[in-house]
């Protein structure tokens, strides 16, 4: 019988991968140094009641925000010749938030529901950077996911939270489609669990009586501390705890309640984690295909349709659960799109965008301004930013550490805190 290494990790899923600076790293198996002896997953219970819990969705492909939180007084926006034009959403269809100036995509009736009976939907609007005004898709998630401009920092924001709030922790973040770049750390690994049910060794007794086993032995200690043999034992211990402890989570119950698109499969695994206990603050999903330089009319109310049903069906699982008050997500892309449409029913690359917060702990209402849309206040035809991306970065952190210097720390200087949160 032969075992290759595509057909296991195809089956066991990529427990963990190596920390940023690591001088050893394989795909299963990450040496964290005598910083992982501080917090073993064996020493580690679920996060208490009340600790803040992240749920990052990555909207990857610079999402249309002015279609998706719409001004309908705004004229600019529907004119045909420096507007969204044709791709503009009529304002017989925008979903009214109240009594706010701006309405939402027809496509997101849940979050427009959410907005009126919880009144925990936070939108930041404007938001981007002025630094370098980046076009790029690569460029742009770069700076977002390092929350840097200057090249001080090589790893992740929530990677550099997590070293501060979870050093040594095989739990401190879970990514769901891959190593996230955000959740990278010095002292932490990253726990990518592609699905929670799958996440498991599939091998026979043969393996299991003998390969599997001694890599177990491997990870019972005894090997000297402070040696690269004790640091790869302590590794060897979390990864199979942490496989057991991922594969224990699968509940039919909870997958059951999610349709069958890409984000609700993902926030399915996520739901699942938050359930049984896993003491992760922080979980990545992400979303593609918002890049949407053509048929923008078709291809937007899809993703928006998906995005809205999944976090609904995500809301319905965690509001039912003791983590209600816990859990928020957040929604983001790397930049907004042109506000005039192209030939192609669809809008370039732009800048200024809009950012949704929602969940346990969050005021509801819109903050921050809207960027100028008129020709003369935008730059090549981008609206520009009016709340730098870091100050959202600031609030989540600030109440993820529960202190208003953690952004401080974490960013390398201060930042606004948009006071979105309760505490």
């Amino acid at each position: 019988m032969t075992l290759t290494r595509r057909h296991f990790l195809a089956h066991s899923g990529l427990v963990t991968v190596a920390v940023a600076g690591a001088r050893l790293g394989l795909d299963v198996f990450s040496p964290l140094g005598e910083a992982a002896g501080a917090a073993t997953l064996r020493s580690l219970g679920p996060l208490a009641l009340g600790t803040p819990i992240l749920v990052l969705i990555d909207m990857q492909g610079g999402s249309d925000a002015t279609n998706m939180l719409i001004n309908p007084n705004d004229l600019w926006y529907y004119d045909v010749a420096q507007g969204h034009g044709s791709i503009a959403i009529q304002e017989s269809a925008i979903l009214p938030l109240g009594n706010a100036s701006h309405g939402l995509h027809p496509s997101m009736p849940w979050l427009a529901s959410r907005w009126t009976s919880n009144q925990d939907v936070a939108f930041v609007l404007g938001t981007g950077e002025n630094v370098v005004h980046e076009f790029s898709h690569f460029a742009a998630m770069h700076y977002r996911q390092v929350a840097d401009f200057t090249g001080s920092f090589d790893t992740g924001w929530l990677g550099r939270f997590n070293d501060l709030a979870a050093a040594g922790s095989p739990f401190a973040s879970v990514s769901i489609s891959g190593l996230h770049p955000a959740l990278v750390g010095t002292k932490t690994p990253v726990l990518t669990v592609p699905q929670v049910a799958y996440f498991d060794f599939n091998v026979d007794w043969r393996w299991e009586e003998g390969w599997l086993s001694a890599w177990r032995a491997m990870g019972r200690g005894g090997a000297p501390r402070r040696t690269m043999t004790h640091s790869a034992e302590l590794a060897i211990a979390d990864t199979f705890d942490a496989q057991s402890k991922v594969f224990a989570a699968s509940s039919d119950a909870v997958a059951a309640g999610f349709d069958s698109s890409d984000v609700g499969q993902q926030l399915a695994q996520v739901a699942m984690l938050i359930e049984a206990g896993i003491p992760s603050q922080t979980y990545v999903v992400t979303i593609g295909g918002f890049d949407t330089h053509g048929d923008e009319d078709t291809a937007q109310p899809a993703l928006l349709g998906q995005l809205d049903a999944a976090l609904g069906e995500f809301f319905n699982v965690i509001g039912a659960g003791p983590r209600s008050k816990d859990v928020f997500v957040y929604a983001t892309s790397e930049f907004g799109r042109q506000q005039t449409a192209n030939g192609s029913a669809g809008c370039d690359h732009g800048q200024a965008g809009v950012d949704i917060i929602v969940g346990g702990g969050v005021h509801g209402g819109l903050y921050g301004h809207a960027p100028a849309t008129a020709p003369k206040a935008r730059l090549d035809d981008a609206l520009v930013p009016t709340v730098d991306f870091r100050s959202v970065y600031a609030t989540i952190l600030n109440h993820l550490g529960r202190s208003a210097a953690t952004s401080n720390h974490v960013l390398g200087r201060h930042f606004e805190d948009l006071g979105i949160f309760a505490t």
